[in-house]
């Protein structure tokens, strides 16, 4: 039978062994009190046989229903529900220049991932994924709405962690768009016209090493997505990256001068507008940013529900209670008849 099931069908086992049990002993048991009743009267009354009777089917009755429930009996496709939400990608800068101070002795990779813890608190119920760029890029974490999965893989990023050198930007937006196409596929929209906003947030201090990240931009733009700057660092002034490996002194270039780092607010200014989005900066909070994100029109889709079939073993339950009921009334009946 395809529209039913049991869940747990080796639990039929308790109905096929237990069922001639509970047979003989309610037939045993009927014989008993029968016999018993000859000894005070020379005949039994034939009502008080019939009430016997009837409570033993009662109670076989309810163990067939306590043995089909255990079972889980099942059928009946379960309903799909609509829900909405925005996929989202965070992109982390893991460059060096990312260890860099700014005068102070907050790192900027620091201010950037509190800025995205922030950021994960207000878009509970969307799709997040996590993204680590430098001179490659790699999702980390793909699309989901597991928040503890996402923030244990960026709390393992470290300064210590910290190798890469030189930053792609260009790169990450492909990686990132590639990843928001493919992953739109996973779930039934609603509207098959429609697949919602999708976004990128980009959390760096904007240096870029390979100069094609506006195109990239707006090769994602036309196809959907939205991306958004959040700037990490000082443009006021240069600074050193220290050189967190070597425990000691500050990145040089190949001729042994020291390599000064600043924001790049300008660049990243650019980018977001040619992805159809906006720059803010760390420092200003994720506010003006939610603000925007909440906007954006959000994917209806179904949730399939897991599972083909609904359980429906409470009504088995539900009909034991009322047979075991029938027969303690049936018991009380007996008695005050006998009073």
């Amino acid at each position: 039978m395809n529209w039913f099931r049991f869940g747990n069908p080796d639990f039929l086992f308790f109905l096929w062994v237990g069922l001639p049990i509970v047979v003989f002993l309610l037939i045993y048991g009927f014989y008993l009190k029968r016999d018993a009743l000859l000894l005070f009267k020379s005949n039994s009354n034939a009502i008080h046989l019939k009430r016997m009777k009837l409570q033993g089917v009662l109670l076989m009755m309810s163990f067939l229903c306590l043995a089909f429930a255990i079972s889980f009996p099942q059928w009946g496709v379960k309903p799909e529900s609509v829900d909405e939400r925005l996929d989202v990608i965070l992109a982390l800068d893991i460059s060096t220049s990312m260890l860099a101070t700014d005068g102070d002795s907050i790192r900027r990779l620091t201010r950037a991932k509190n800025a995205m813890f922030s950021l994960m608190q207000q878009l509970e119920g969307d799709r997040i994924g996590l993204q680590y760029f430098a001179e490659a890029s790699a999702v980390v974490c793909p699309l989901t709405t597991d928040a503890i999965t996402l923030r244990e893989f960026l709390t393992a990023m470290t300064p210590d962690t910290l190798v890469h050198r030189g930053t792609n930007i260009s790169n990450a937006i492909e990686v990132a768009t590639e990843r928001l196409i493919s992953e739109q596929n996973d779930l039934s929209f609603v509207d098959s016209d429609s697949t919602g906003q999708k976004v990128l947030i980009l959390f760096t201090d904007g240096e870029d090493h390979d100069g094609n990240a506006i195109t990239a931009a707006e090769t994602a733009k036309n196809k959907g997505i939205h991306i958004y700057c959040v700037g990490v660092g000082s443009s006021d002034q240069s600074v050193p990256i220290p050189l967190v490996a070597e425990k000691a002194g500050y990145k040089r270039d190949m001729q042994g001068k020291i390599v000064l780092t600043a924001l790049d607010e300008k660049g990243l200014q650019d980018i977001a507008s040619s992805g159809n989005g906006k720059y803010y900066h760390a420092t200003a909070g994720i506010a003006p940013l939610t603000k925007d994100l909440k906007r954006l029109e959000k994917q209806k889709y179904r949730v399939r529900a897991e599972g083909k079939f609904q359980d429906r073993f409470q009504w088995f339950v539900g009909l034991a209670l009322l047979l075991l009921f029938g027969e303690m009334f049936i018991e009380i009946l007996m008695k005050e008849r006998i009073e």
